[in-house]
């Protein structure tokens, strides 16, 4: 596959440092092998990686210390998660019983689908989506269980909307969900909001996406972000993608194509070979993987890939100097070019903005108190 170097900046070794401990983790899941794990990262490369806590819990399992601070993080991260996973249980649980029957999604579908990744796999919050004719009387339900949420704005504006966080408790009880009614504003990926809602798949008694929908919510993910996402998301990615069935593999281009996220599977596929530094760590996977990144990319059209390796190559700098990346202008360049469906993106910025404007008219908002309450 031929690379075009990123017009910004070249990554840095501060970027090195951090690429192969992801790396590293990655393919001690992938393969079961500990030897991925022998290396010590620096202090410096799991701080910014995020992947300290991942790190150590994965030695844990293989009988391996790790540095004080990182094994505090670990049993922390384990810890944390386990508590609100049961949590989360119990108020779907709860749901099921009011009629409702959400589906997990996310990185919350990670954990359902692979339980092991409850001890790695840290998150901010668990996604749950419901239809849209559902989500008022959703919203209802999780406040009579204690859960509050923020004002909504106007009603333009909540239907614009993909979705909207609650929370309860404090301190070690704190929880919060992100409820959603569509993966992102529309008129976009509609048939990918219809497809997750319509699954048949569950775990742990839990409705999940199928592993086509789950790999193309996270190209989604990647490109609406401007290619800036945790490094969890890419291991996340190659978790569904590497190793897949050729069967599996057409079958997840086809999902794509009919979703219009080709171009995003393409470009978060390509990055996360280079975010997990795998062509230095494990060349033949890297070339496997290649083979088909390459293949979809004659299949997204010259033009499209030009600007993807443009405006989101995969060498772009893991943290880069705001005032070289403009993130909000190239965001929104990203998602222009990751999709298949370029009006209806122009539709969704013109929709949502124009909603978002009128709500900074008085009366325009939900006052808090009545529909929703502040943050904290």
């Amino acid at each position: 596959m031929t690379r075009t170097p990123s017009p910004i900046v070249a990554a840095s070794a501060d970027d090195d440092g951090v690429r192969r401990l992801a790396g590293a983790c990655y393919l001690a899941m992938a393969s079961g092998d500990p030897t991925w794990l022998h290396a010590l990262p620096s202090v410096h490369s799991m701080q910014r990686s995020g992947l300290g806590a991942t790190w150590a819990n994965l030695r844990a399992r293989h009988g391996m210390q790790a540095p004080r601070e990182a094994a505090m993080a670990g049993m922390h991260l384990s810890a944390g998660i386990a508590r609100r996973w049961e949590r989360l249980r119990e108020t779907l649980a709860s749901a099921r019983t009011a009629g409702f029957s959400p589906v997990l999604f996310k990185g919350g579908a990670i954990h359902a689908r692979w339980p092991e990744t409850r001890e790695t796999r840290p998150l901010s919050d668990y996604d749950l989506i419901v239809p849209q004719a559902e989500a008022d009387a959703f919203r209802a339900f999780l406040a009579r269980r204690g859960f509050r949420s923020p004002p909504m704005g106007s009603r333009l504006t909540r239907w614009l909307s993909k979705g909207w966080m609650v929370w309860r408790g404090e301190g070690p009880t704190y929880e919060n969900l992100d409820i959603h009614a569509r993966v992102t504003e529309p008129p976009m990926c509609t048939s990918l909001t219809r497809s997750i809602l319509g699954s048949r798949e569950s775990r742990d008694g839990l409705r999940i996406p199928d592993a086509h929908d789950s790999a193309c919510m996270i190209a989604l993910h990647v490109a609406r972000s401007g290619m800036h996402r945790p490094l969890h998301e890419y291991l996340d990615l190659l978790r569904f993608v590497d190793g897949m069935a050729d069967a599996d593999w057409l079958a997840l281009q086809e999902r794509a194509r009919r979703h219009h996220l080709r171009p995003a599977l393409f470009a978060a596929l390509r990055q996360a070979l280079h975010c997990l530094a795998l062509r230095e760590l494990d060349p033949a996977r890297a070339a496997a993987l290649e083979a088909r990144i390459d293949a979809l990319g004659r299949r997204i059209g010259a033009l499209r890939r030009h600007a993807l390796d443009r405006i989101a190559a995969p060498d772009h700098p893991l943290h880069p100097a705001p005032a070289q990346d403009r993130p909000l202008v190239r965001r929104s360049l990203v998602f222009w070019a990751g999709t298949e469906s370029s009006g209806r993106v122009m539709a969704a910025f013109v929709l949502y903005g124009g909603a978002r404007l009128l709500d900074r008219f008085p009366g325009a908002s939900t006052p808090a108190g009545e529909d929703g309450d502040q943050a904290p």
